[in-house]
């Protein structure tokens, strides 16, 4: 089993666009400057976190001639599938992301992994729970060589298998939102969709139990505990003879919808895993509330292609885009940028801090 202190965060919301991988590999940075070991697994088939943070390089880590599986996550994976081979566990550095972050990247063979799978023929039977909970023993492997304090998942926006798996070994989840009326829908349909995710796997550790009464390594997995959401993309405005911006109004109930629907989502969770609750007890706020993140605009465009954190942006030359748009031959940020890029910094930190704080 895992060291107890290590904690596996996945961050999913099944609806796209609310900055999923933006989230988390800005928070595994800040929580490595946190002091924190972090440890990033990229599970969705696009390999947007991989790219973001290796840029060019992913190219270079993908099958070849003379490693056929590559260096993503299909090497541990395609072997294991197939029981043919040494599986090899390969993690990765960004140059401008935190050198306590390391990365397990993505391949597009996740589909070929995840169409692998039956829920009837492998999970309710109890036969094939080692597949579901791979995510585990990839962890367990990690850690063997270099221990880690936290680990974030980045997920593919749908209710498939990767999800499943990613979530039967994650001690918590944390919702990504968006203003945007569908978010409010999105994070209701988890509270539909995970208790019968979370039953579908008791019912095949019980199947499993039954056959192999003495083996408990599956006791303490598929319990995935519901952390928070953080308010991501939404606007600001300074009114006059005020210092510090204000959330604009529509943003504000956005906002309060979403809590709302948050809330109900909590509940219906908490009612259906009676015996085993599946809502983190020292939460933040009664609405779950992690953070926000502000809008960033063209400081993400510029963060992915620079394959740079937010924290460094600063440091950073902006990418010119006189093809797309002049910016009068500028190289340097202006003012507002800094100051926002200062701002996201300390939001991420936040947000941080209250993983730290409440993911105990």
């Amino acid at each position: 089993m895992l060291p107890k202190r290590t904690k596996v965060i996945s961050v999913f919301n099944n609806k796209g666009g609310v900055g999923k991988t933006t989230i988390t590999w800005n928070l595994g940075d800040a929580l490595a400057r946190q002091g924190k070991k972090v440890l990033l697994i990229d599970f969705d088939p696009q390999s947007n976190l991989s790219i973001a943070i290796l840029g060019k390089r992913f190219q270079n880590i993908l099958p070849s001639p003379n490693t056929p599986y590559g260096t993503t996550v299909r090497a541990f994976l395609q072997p294991f599938l197939q029981n043919d081979g040494q599986l090899q566990l390969y993690t990765h550095k960004g140059f401008h992301t935190h050198h306590d972050v390391d990365l397990i990247a993505s391949d597009a063979w996740l589909n070929v992994y995840s169409e692998s799978l039956s829920v009837g023929s492998d999970l309710l039977t109890g036969n094939g729970l080692e597949k579901y909970s791979i995510i585990n023993r990839i962890i367990e492997e990690a850690n063997s060589s270099c221990y880690y304090d936290y680990v974030l998942i980045d997920l593919p926006p749908s209710f498939s298998n990767l999800v499943r798996i990613a979530f039967y070994s994650s001690n918590y989840f944390i919702v990504p939102c968006t203003s945007d009326i569908f978010c409010s829908y999105c994070v209701e349909l988890i509270g539909e969709t995970l208790p019968r995710f979370i039953n579908e796997w008791q019912l095949g550790c019980g199947q499993y139990n039954r056959n192999n009464p003495h083996n408990q390594k599956y006791l303490n997995l598929g319990k995935p505990m519901f952390a928070g959401w953080i308010f991501n993309g939404y606007d600001t405005r300074k009114p006059k003879n005020k210092l510090k911006g204000e959330i604009m109004v529509a943003d504000q109930l956005m906002a309060s919808n979403i809590a709302k629907s948050v809330k109900r989502f909590a509940i219906r969770i908490e009612e259906e895993t009676k015996n085993d609750p599946l809502i983190i007890q020292n939460k933040p706020n009664d609405m779950f509330y992690f953070g926000g993140i502000e809008d960033m605009n063209i400081l993400i465009q510029n963060s992915m292609w620079l394959n740079c954190p937010i924290t460094k942006l600063s440091k950073m030359e902006p990418v010119k885009l006189r093809k797309i748009r002049p910016l009068r031959n500028r190289a340097v940020w202006s003012q507002n940028q800094v100051d926002q890029i200062q701002k996201l910094t300390i939001a991420f930190l936040q947000i941080a801090n209250n993983i730290i704080k409440f993911c105990i």
